[in-house]
């Protein structure tokens, strides 16, 4: 399995050291594109070539870092379609999306210190430099304080190491609880978890969406796999009492994330405003996932559907994403008043909008019908006690009654889609990653599902 992963690096770093240099750079986001496809499908092909649709069905960490890269490639090479918007910084745009998905693949394969620090460094630059690549005052001031929270989850992450492994093997668990705890916090701020993501609002709700489209959809993959990693290959060697403590800790951050987002969301003016709200609520679902994963492992039940569920709702969420904010950029202003009549003016691109829309809050046969169905029923198994109170599912309970509410802003906007009024807005260079996204999240909803039932 090496040797495919060699070549995929190799094609990443050439790739982030070329782009910049290209002149024409509607050539180069078609180009960049083509060459994450490639990658993509060699890598598809090099990995589960021959395994069967049972190969599916025995989910393990490994799986989910090469589902890691392919998700990343594909939001790459969906994103890159629209760079032509960012004009002559579309080559350092390239460059920086390679950059994130070289660092994806490393945090979710290793829970070597060591690499994990290089590559969250490596995604920490990626992440600021798009968020920056405008150069627009809004765009610098975002990135600006996007790094300084960064600068903030780094120091969380060495000082969580050093409690670690200044204390294994110790009789004393204390420092080592905490040094989960604070582990769990740092990607928090990476990726948005509730109380640590007062950063993402305003850098996902009032940056370009084209470099939102980026920061949302590929971004984030890599630290979730790598929260995961950390538990379950035993680098946190904590169990008892002490495990039990941080799988509630888990629990209560997924509850409160899923929540905040979906009330914040709702009383939201701004479309993208909201989707980035929104960003923070279905964090919550995936931390359930993870959260159930762990919780398998300590009880001794199979984590199989719990991986199956992350991995569909990576793949869901980030597809939705990439498209959702792409069609925010065709408008100048991005309230709902400003959308108002764009369903019937521009038909087919808002039509391709309004299945990311409905895909995100979850409506079947989409492909975000199965990753929250499958996260449910993951959170709803009997045998892992602290998601029941009595007979009742309370976890799982809990994500659908905010699936329920999310409803709420989703047809909110479907509504002023679609309502009696004219609108301006300008698709073009958008249309591809648009159009093609929904497309995945339709054939994916079809057919993806069988690999695991």
């Amino acid at each position: 399995m090496v040797e495919p992963i060699l070549i995929t690096f190799i094609a990443l770093i050439v790739l982030s050291l070329a782009a910049p240099f290209f002149s024409d750079k509607k050539i180069l986001n078609y180009c960049a594109s083509a060459i994450y496809a490639i990658i993509l499908i060699y890598v598809t092909y090099m990995v589960y070539n021959g395994a069967g649709l049972g190969y599916f069905k025995g989910i393990t960490p490994t799986t989910l870092s090469y589902t890691v890269l392919t998700v990343s490639l594909i939001a790459g090479a969906l994103t890159s379609l629209s760079f032509s918007k960012l004009g002559k910084k579309a080559g350092i745009a390239v460059s920086l999306t390679s950059s994130g998905i070289l660092a994806n693949f490393i945090l979710s394969s290793t829970i070597n210190p060591f690499y994990i620090i290089a590559a969250w460094g490596l995604l920490s630059i990626s992440s600021y430099g798009i968020a920056a690549l405008p150069k627009d005052k809004i765009s610098l001031g975002n990135s600006l304080k996007y790094a300084f929270m960064g600068g903030l989850a780094f120091q969380v992450l060495l000082l969580s190491f050093v409690l670690y492994y200044a204390f294994i093997g110790s009789v004393i668990k204390l420092p080592i609880v905490i040094g989960a705890a604070l582990l769990v916090t740092a990607i928090g701020f990476k990726i948005g978890i509730v109380p640590f993501h007062m950063w993402l609002p305003d850098v996902y709700g009032t940056s370009d969406p084209v470099a939102v489209s980026v920061l949302s959809s590929l971004m984030k993959l890599g630290p979730i796999a790598l929260l995961v990693n950390l538990f379950v290959q035993g680098v946190v060697s904590i169990t008892g009492v002490e495990m039990k403590a941080l799988l509630a800790f888990l629990m209560i951050l997924a509850v409160l994330t899923m929540t905040w987002g979906n009330v914040t969301a709702a009383v939201q003016k701004d479309v993208q405003k909201m989707l980035a709200y929104s960003s923070i609520s279905h964090i919550g679902f995936m931390l359930m996932a993870v959260s159930v994963i762990i919780a398998s492992y300590m009880y001794d039940v199979s984590a199989s559907l719990a991986y199956i569920a992350l991995i569909i709702y990576l793949f869901s969420y980030s597809i939705s994403k990439a498209g959702a904010f792409s069609y925010m950029k065709g408008f100048d202003n991005r309230g709902y008043d400003s959308i108002k009549g764009a369903g019937r003016t521009y038909g087919s691109v808002s039509g391709m909008f309004s299945v990311s829309l409905l895909n995100l809050l979850g409506l079947p046969p989409l492909l975000g019908f199965w990753a929250k169905l499958f996260v449910f029923m993951s959170a709803a198994n009997p045998r892992i006690t602290p998601f029941f109170v009595g007979y009742v599912p309370w976890y799982a309970i809990v994500g659908i009654v905010n699936s329920v509410i999310s409803a709420f802003y989703y047809v909110k906007v479907l509504q002023s889609l679609y309502a009696e009024s004219k609108t301006k807005a300008t698709f073009e260079g958008l249309k591809l990653t648009i159009i093609i996204s929904s497309a995945i999240l339709i054939i994916g909803g079809i057919v993806l599902p069988f690999l695991f039932i």
